[in-house]
Order: C-alpha cells, then sequence, then structure tokens
C-alpha cells in the first residue's frame, strides 16, 4: 500500500476521532455516527492486513491485538480506577469487569445504561465500542480464514454475497430495534452493529479481488472525497439520537466511508503542514477516544464555565493521550520513554490492586433492584386500586347530587303530602278550607277564642291520640299574649317535633310578635311565618277588625304558610347540599399527589401507611418531558390533587430552570420539591431540603450515592410529614 492510501485513512481517523470528542463534550449532537467510520475501518483494515501477509499466524495477530488495543486500554483502565476508586462509582469492579473481559456493551445494556444521556454516569461509558472491537478482534482470524477459503476453493464472489447477506440481516435487526423503541440494544448489541463492521470486511474482500473502482481523474477523486467529507460531518451537525433518520443516517455514514476508503488509497492532497497534523492526531485516535470520557468524567462535578471547561477537556484530553502513545510507541528514545513508562505502569499497578480489593456491590444493588421492583408491582395495583376508588367516589358524588336535586325538585310534592297537624283559634278555622287545599293529609284543630295556654291541653290530648306528628302549625296568639314560661310549656308539649308558628295580627301583636321571636332563637325546631308582613302589606287581606282574613286573605294566608314550609325544607335540601360540597372539597383539598422516580419508590412503604388516601406515580426513567407531558395530561383531565410533592433523585437529572417551568405550570396548585442532590433557590414552592440532611449525616444514602438507607427513609419520610403538615 502506498503513504497517499494512508493519508487518507488518516483523513478519515481525525474526522471521526475528532467528531466523537466533539459528541461526547456535547458540541457536535451527531457525532456518535463517527463511530461507523471506525467499525468500517477496523474491518477493512484487518482484511488488508490478512491478505497482504503470505502465512497468517494467529499467534502473532493476537499478540499484536493484545499490544495495540488491550495494552492501551488496561493502562487506561486501570488508571481510571485509581483516580476514582473512592468516588461514588458503585459498579467499578462489575464495568471493569466486563471492559476488561471485553463484553461492557453487554453490561451497560443489561445495566439499563443510556449512551445518550448528557450526563456521564461513568468514566468507561464510550467503552463499549471497544468491547465490541474486541469481540471482532477474538472472531475475525476464524472469519477470515473462513471466507478467504470461500473465495479460493468456490468463487471470489462467494464470500461477498455471504457478506451482503450478513451486512443486510445485521442492518434489519438494528432498524427493527430503533423502530421498536428499544434504541440502546439497537446501539449495544454486536449484531446490531454488525453491518458497519461487515461492510468494511466486504469492501477488503472487493479490493484484494476486484480492484478500488475509483474514477482516474486525480483531481475529481479528490473532490468527492471531500464532498463525502462534508456529507458526513452535515449528518453530524443535525442527526441527534431522536431523529426519525437515525437509521439511515447510519447506514449512509458506513456506505459513505467505504467510498471514503476508495477514494482514501489514492488521495492526491499535498501539504506537508497539513499533513504532519493529521498524521499526528491519526496516531493518536486510538489513545483520544480512550482517554477522553475519563477526562469529561473528572471535569464533569467542577462547577467552572463551559467557555473555560471545554477547551480544558480537549487539551488535557490531548496531552494524556500523547504521553500514552509516547510511552506505549516512541521508539528512540529509550530513556526518557521508561522514564514515562514507569509511572504509567505504577498508577496502573495501584488501579489494578483498587480493582481487586474493591468490594462487588452487585449482590447489594441487586437485592435494591429487587426491593423496588417488588414495590413497583405492589404500586401498580395501588394505583387500580385508587384509580377504582377515585371512580366509585366520583359516581357515589354524582349520585348523590342528583338525589339532592331530585329531592329539590320533589319538595312541591313532599310539602303538599306533609301530615300537618294544625291548632289554631279563629283564623285557622276560618282558613281550614284554603288549608286543608294546600295540606290535603293535613289535621286542623280550630277554635274561636283559643289560647295559647288552652292549646297545651290539645297538644296533650292530639298526642294521646297518636294524631301528632312530626309537623306542628300553631296559630295561637290573637287572643292574648301569654308569659314567656306559658310558651315554653306549649314547646315542651309538643316536644321534639318541628313547629311552625304563625305570628299574630291582633292588637297586642306589638308585644307577642318579638316575644315569639326571642322564644323561636331559643329552639332550633320552630320556624316563625311571618303573616304579618304580608298583612301589613295589604290591608285588603283583613277584615275591619284588621285580624281576621278577608276571603282573598284566608286564601293568601294558607298559601303563605305553604310558601314558608316549602322555603324551610328548600333551605334544608340546599343546607345539606353546600355541606356536603364543602366536605367534597375538603377532602379533594387534603388529597396529595405523589409523583416521583425511584426516590419515591424507595419510600412507599411508609409513605403510603401515612398517606393512604393519596395519588402516587411513579417511573424510574422520569425525564423533564415525560414528567411535563404526565403532570399535563393529570391537569387536562382535572384529576390533580389540590396539593403536589416532587420527589426525585439525581438520576433524574432535573435543572433549576426545569423546576422552574414546571412551577410556572402549576400555579394555583400547592406545590412541594424535594431537593437531594443540591441547592437550588425556587419561588412560589414549598421546598422539603433533604439535600441539607444528606449532607450532615453520610450514612443516609447507600453506596452508589443515590438511593436511601432505612435510615435516611426514616428521616425522608418525617420531613415530609412535617412540612405537609
Amino acid at each position: 500500500m502506498s503513504s497517499k492510501y494512508y493519508k487518507g485513512l488518516d483523513v478519515m481517523r481525525v474526522l471521526s476521532c475528532i467528531a466523537v470528542l466533539l459528541y461526547h463534550i456535547g458540541l457536535l449532537k451527531g457525532g456518535y455516527l463517527a463511530v461507523c467510520i471506525f467499525f468500517v475501518l477496523s474491518g477493512y483494515l484487518s482484511v488488508m492486513s490478512g491478505f497482504k501477509k503470505d502465512e497468517f499466524s494467529f499467534k502473532k495477530y493476537y499478540l499484536s491485538r493484545l499490544k495495540k488495543v488491550y495494552l492501551p486500554l488496561f493502562i487506561v483502565v486501570f488508571i481510571t480506577v485509581f483516580c476514582f476508586a473512592n468516588s461514588d462509582w458503585i459498579n467499578l469492579k462489575q464495568e471493569t469487569t466486563s471492559i476488561i473481559f471485553g463484553y461492557n456493551n453487554y453490561w451497560q445494556l443489561n445495566a439499563n445504561l443510556d449512551y445518550f444521556v448528557k450526563l456521564a454516569a461513568s468514566p468507561f461509558t464510550h467503552l463499549w465500542y471497544i468491547s465490541i472491537l474486541i469481540q471482532f478482534e477474538i472472531v475475525f482470524p476464524i472469519l477470515f480464514f473462513g471466507l478467504r477459503g470461500l473465495g479460493q476453493k468456490i468463487s471470489k464472489v462467494t464470500p461477498c454475497i455471504f457478506l451482503i447477506i450478513l451486512s443486510i440481516m445485521s442492518y434489519l435487526l438494528f432498524k427493527s430495534n430503533v423502530s421498536s423503541d428499544n434504541l440502546m440494544v439497537a446501539y449495544y448489541d454486536t449484531f446490531c452493529r454488525l453491518f458497519s463492521v461487515s461492510l468494511g470486511i466486504l469492501l477488503g474482500f472487493i479490493h484484494v479481488y476486484y480492484g478500488s473502482f475509483v474514477l482516474k481523474n486525480k483531481n475529481i477523486r479528490d473532490i468527492l472525497f471531500w464532498i463525502y467529507i462534508s456529507i458526513v460531518l452535515i449528518m453530524c451537525l443535525f442527526v441527534d439520537s431522536k431523529s426519525k433518520l437515525l437509521c439511515q443516517s447510519m447506514l449512509a455514514t458506513s456506505l459513505i466511508s467505504m467510498r471514503l476508503i476508495g477514494y482514501g488509497r489514492v488521495f492526491n492532497h499535498k501539504n506537508d503542514k497539513f499533513d504532519r497534523i493529521i498524521s499526528m492526531i491519526s496516531k493518536l485516535s486510538y489513545e483520544i477516544y480512550l482517554v477522553q470520557y475519563p477526562v469529561i468524567f473528572f471535569f464533569q462535578s467542577i462547577n467552572i464555565s463551559s467557555l473555560i471547561k471545554i477547551p480544558l477537556i480537549i487539551i488535557i484530553t490531548f496531552i494524556i493521550s500523547y504521553i500514552l502513545n509516547f510511552a506505549l510507541k516512541y521508539r528512540k528514545n529509550r530513556i526518557v520513554k521508561i522514564v514515562i513508562l514507569i509511572p504509567i505502569i505504577l498508577l496502573s499497578l495501584f488501579g489494578l490492586y483498587k480493582y481487586i480489593s474493591s468490594k462487588d456491590y452487585a449482590k447489594e444493588m441487586k437485592k435494591l433492584e429487587e426491593d423496588l421492583n417488588k414495590n413497583r408491582k405492589v404500586i401498580v395495583e395501588r394505583q387500580k386500586k385508587y384509580k377504582a376508588q377515585e371512580e366509585k367516589e366520583k359516581s357515589e358524588w354524582e349520585n348523590m347530587l342528583n338525589d339532592i336535586n331530585n329531592s329539590e325538585k320533589e319538595i312541591e310534592s313532599v310539602v303538599k303530602n306533609l301530615k300537618i297537624v294544625g291548632v289554631g283559634d279563629s283564623i285557622m278555622e276560618l282558613t281550614v278550607n284554603n288549608l286543608y287545599d294546600q295540606f290535603p293529609n293535613g289535621y286542623f284543630d280550630a277554635k274561636v277564642n283559643r289560647t295559647e295556654k288552652q292549646s297545651i291541653d290539645v297538644i296533650s290530648d292530639l298526642k294521646k291520640k297518636g294524631i301528632l306528628g312530626d309537623i306542628v302549625l300553631l296559630n295561637v296568639g290573637t287572643n292574648g299574649n301569654c308569659p314567656v314560661s306559658c310558651k315554653e310549656n306549649l314547646i315542651e308539649a309538643i316536644g321534639d317535633r318541628r313547629i311552625f308558628w304563625v305570628n299574630a295580627t291582633n292588637p297586642d301583636y306589638d308585644t307577642f310578635n318579638p316575644i315569639l321571636k326571642e322564644v323561636a332563637e331559643k329552639h332550633d325546631n320552630i320556624h316563625i311565618i311571618d303573616w304579618i308582613s304580608v298583612a301589613n302589606a295589604h290591608p285588603e287581606y283583613l277584615i275591619k277588625d284588621k285580624v281576621h282574613p278577608s276571603v282573598t286573605g284566608c286564601k293568601v294566608f294558607a298559601e303563605t304558610i305553604y310558601n314558608a314550609i316549602y322555603r324551610e325544607y328548600l333551605e334544608e335540601i340546599n343546607s345539606k347540599k353546600i355541606e356536603k360540597i364543602k366536605k367534597y372539597e375538603e377532602k379533594e383539598k387534603n388529597k396529595i399527589t405523589f409523583i416521583g422516580n425511584d426516590l419515591l419508590l424507595e419510600i412507599y412503604d411508609q409513605l403510603s401507611k401515612k398517606y393512604s388516601d393519596s395519588e402516587i406515580i411513579i417511573d424510574k426513567d422520569f425525564t423533564y418531558k415525560t414528567l411535563v407531558k404526565k403532570i399535563k395530561s393529570k391537569i387536562n383531565d382535572k384529576s390533580l390533587s389540590s396539593n403536589v410533592v416532587l420527589l426525585f433523585n439525581k438520576q433524574a437529572k432535573l435543572t433549576e430552570k426545569e423546576y422552574k417551568k414546571i412551577i410556572e405550570m402549576l400555579k394555583g396548585y400547592n406545590l412541594y420539591v424535594t431537593l437531594m442532590d443540591r441547592s437550588i433557590f425556587l419561588d412560589d414552592v414549598n421546598m422539603i431540603n433533604f439535600y441539607s440532611e444528606l449532607k450532615k449525616n453520610k450514612d443516609y444514602l447507600k453506596i452508589d450515592g443515590v438511593h436511601l438507607t432505612d435510615n435516611g427513609i426514616e428521616s425522608l419520610v418525617k420531613l415530609i410529614d412535617s412540612t405537609l403538615k
């Protein structure tokens, strides 16, 4: 192979290296696509290297891979372990083991880690790629011999057809998982990502068997090379992980990489300065990939401006990569190389010791996950019961309102059919026919010149006969005003019945009526029927003695009694309705909706005992967008309680700005926000500041620095309880 060939490939390596680095630091949202270029290059170069040797030695191949791929990986991994072993890196043991033994991609998949989240949960998040690369390097010699044997014994086209079918199957598997919302399976699974590697292998066999198929005009070749580079850069700029074009872009990047390799073999660029820079970065590309995430992980915890942080990450990544490359690959000045290599080896060995001696929290975390899953099942059942209870309460409430409304409509019939018992004097005697018109089921006992005192005997006699019902109408007072004690005796004789007492129009009414009012105010069962106000407003309702009603007055007198009793019943129903509405509103006002992730799941047992009538909404994968969607849905269907408590640990990664947007959305609700991982200042919200408690009590958190211990759970529930009260 000519030097021009390597020059073109160097450009591809540099493009991929920088694109991935910029993606990892958040500057290039589609930079992850460049990994496809690495895969295609790996497959292609392995084939070309295999064909270049007359005799392929398994031993030499694996020793070469150990030196070029595994040794730098080993050093970076264990120096990283040495640097970060004392941090809250709960998966140190398991994750490091998965990297060393080349299955980290599947470990991350099993651990439900998301490569596309902004926050680095580990300094090894990017090493899934190296694990696939190691898996490929292990299998490649066998695959190569098999494919080359097919080409020699059957036909040169046979291995090419096999690789095309393999690539198509892998891509379809990748696409199927993306379509099924299994993005991480699609991204991490070796077989899903195989299409890029197999396309590189395919290209190697095509070039060896059939040539590179490129244009002869070198200027046009160079233009096409940069056009392909530009297309890849455009995709890296605009196609993020949530794009609908994700699958197509991954395939396109792999196919374009094949053409770039073809033109890269005869790349015609001539610029010594440019070549030196490209060559240097290309030689460092593997080290840059290994080192970048540990550097990013380190700076993640440092609170400085991005304008300073990002340049520092890039500079330090390049410096460390250069030192590592120099120590492992530089051959001229051995003394300098050894001086640099000794501390690197020592740090690696210290890291290896920390790895070996560190505790494996797999069982503890598995137990935690089992407990959380158990709670999740309980919560699913509880949510079903809560929903059923809500629907039942709503149905009962609607039925109760319907009953009240129906009762309101039926009052006229109820009053009309009352078995009212009337005791009165000559006025009642005059109006008795009109009273029977209003109350057909009534019983009226009236006599001229009857007094209040005489009415006591009448009431007693009616009681003995069993005639006295629950409602008593009194129309006595025209024939004199007896003392208060007399009125009290009459009331006592009637007993615990509802009394409607008509006030008087006799000449002595200005004395009788005020006393009657005073007496009535002492007894809840007495209701005064204000006949005098009606009579005073219409003198024609009374005859000349201004006591007895006229013919028209008799009718109005009976109607006045009916209307007074009707209003009393109506008011009673309305009072019951208002009382029930108040109770319902008070109950609704006191309801609480708890919304959270695993933090809420952890404290569920204790919380549900204290707030059994509350709604608990838990999703361990809550993000800002899904949280907003859930809250909006609850607001729109009017099922969100008046009190809302947000309980999220740092896994939710909610920013202060996002909290403020949620607060704005929940204006009018009584909102509580629980602080777990930092101090933030929020207006118009009740703060449950558990962060300060965590700073004072280190035993409140488990080893992962996220989940709570039993003491932490107890303390948080107490704080929530005291805040809500």
